[in-house]
This record gives structure tokens, C-alpha cells and sequence, in this order.
């Protein structure tokens, strides 16, 4: 398909789920909204099926400073969805920095969001193998209650967001300038991005640490490190535990 007959193919798949939408919220749909390029595109797509939605935003804790303004000013109307406990408490609480294995994070501060209701995402086939196993349309249980998913744009690659961005003339996030992508400061998903942000948010890195210090002090955890920084350093460095403790041996003994 080309990107007219795919942007037609999503909105008949928005159109046609708007009813079941309704009957868990007289609003219609929860579209989950990020700020980011795919979230712009389903919010647009959403507005020009005609049909009923709310838009919300899951901060975080850790947003990056760009995105929090970009998205007050440009989507004035998204309902932002507070934690009530900071990525930093969490972290305090489950004794451990989250990891690609462990994203405790990922369900505490965004997937408990949207229960019984029907939640459009921007997800795509293209990002990941994983994610390339799912469907346009998919339900789901938490804890006894519904979660539907559409994913109007799951066939979408990322020339045809960012083609349908340009026609349309919808800015971007200013992040886009100098990354792919966009999410919290300090995703364990990315570590080479991980570094990056805690070079140019160093109030980020500063605020971890002091979290780790706290773990160290009065959970006893990470005792095998040299300090707190030393934990975020690996943290933040892609390795495993064990190599990055390996690695600092040797360079000791040389």
C-alpha cells in the first residue's frame, strides 16, 4: 500500500472500532500519547476519523525538558497523567535500577494506563521483532479488567510518519534534531542514548545517584561497586554486572 491507501486503511480501522470504544467511555477512545512522531500521527489520524477521543499523557518523572514544553504548547488539550510515585521512588522501593529484563518502570508509570477502555497506541511493526508479532487490533486482561489495543499505524514504516508529518505540516519535537527517538532519560532500553542524556542532563544523573546512594545506605545494595556513581557509570555502560566488574579488576591490576 502506499501511504494514502494506508492512511485510508487506519482510519476505517479507527472508524470501525469507535462503538466498542463507547461503550467503556462515554469520551471514546484513550489514545496514549507520548509526544513523539507516532503519537502525533494517531492523534491526527484520530481527529480525522471524526471520532471521539481523549488523549493523555504519562509523565513520567524523567521526561526530557523539551518534550514537557513541546507538548504544553503545541497539544494544550492531552490530560496529563501523573504517577503517584516518582521513577525514583520506584526504584528505591523495588531496590534495584530498572533493566532491559526488569522494566518495572514501564508497567508502573505507562501500562496500568487505559484499563477498560479501548487505547489507540503509535506502535509499529518496524521497531522491533517483537513488536512485529502483534496485531492492528489485540485485547488484553489486567488484574481482571479490559485493555484493548488498535494500532492504527502498525504498518507503518518511519518514511511514511515522517512523510505524513511534512504534508500535513506538523512540527516536531526539537529532540528529533539530534535522535531517532525520543523517551525517558535514563531507559535502560538504550544505553547509548542513556550516556548521552546524562551528559546534557546532568540534574538527571545527579538525582539516580543520590536514589543508588540511598540503596547502598539503608538496603545494602550494590556493595560490590566502588560508590554510587560507579553504579550509574555501569548502569549506564550496556554491560553486564559481572564483565563490568571483571573489566574494573583488570584495569586495576594493570
Amino acid at each position: 500500500m502506499n501511504l494514502d491507501e494506508k492512511i485510508q486503511h487506519s482510519i476505517k480501522l479507527i472508524k470501525n472500532a469507535e462503538k466498542l470504544a463507547l461503550t467503556y467511555n462515554d469520551f471514546g477512545f484513550h489514545l496514549a500519547f507520548s509526544g513523539g512522531k507516532d503519537s502525533q500521527v494517531i492523534y491526527e489520524l484520530a481527529k480525522m476519523a471524526e471520532v471521539k477521543f481523549k488523549a493523555f499523557f504519562y509523565k513520567t518523572s524523567v521526561d526530557p525538558i523539551e518534550l514537557l514544553k513541546f507538548i504544553k504548547e503545541n497539544y494544550p488539550d492531552v490530560n496529563w497523567v501523573r504517577p503517584k510515585m516518582t521513577m525514583y521512588q520506584l526504584i528505591y522501593k523495588n531496590g534495584m535500577l530498572p533493566l532491559r529484563q526488569v522494566r518495572f518502570c514501564c508497567e508502573y508509570l505507562k501500562e496500568r494506563n487505559g484499563i477498560n477502555s479501548v487505547v489507540i497506541t503509535g506502535i509499529t511493526a518496524s521497531e522491533s521483532a517483537k513488536r512485529a508479532k502483534r496485531k492492528e487490533q489485540e485485547h488484553s486482561c489486567i488484574k481482571g479488567q479490559d485493555k484493548i489495543f488498535i494500532h492504527p499505524i502498525f504498518n507503518w514504516d518511519k518514511k511514511d510518519v515522517l512523510q505524513f508529518l511534512t504534508e500535513r505540516g506538523i512540527e516536531k519535537c526539537s529532540l528529533y534534531n539530534t535522535q531517532d527517538r525520543i523517551g525517558c532519560v535514563g531507559c535502560p532500553m538504550d544505553p547509548k542514548r542513556m550516556r548521552k542524556d546524562f551528559i546534557n542532563y546532568t540534574n538527571f544523573k545527579r538525582a539516580y545517584i543520590n536514589t543508588v546512594q540511598k540503596l547502598i545506605n539503608e538496603k545494602g545494595k550494590y556493595l560490590e561497586f566502588d560508590d554510587a556513581e560507579d553504579v550509574v557509570n555501569w548502569w549506564a555502560s550496556g554491560m553486564s554486572r559481572k564483565q563490568w566488574i571483571a573489566n574494573k579488576q583488570t584495569n586495576n591490576r594493570n
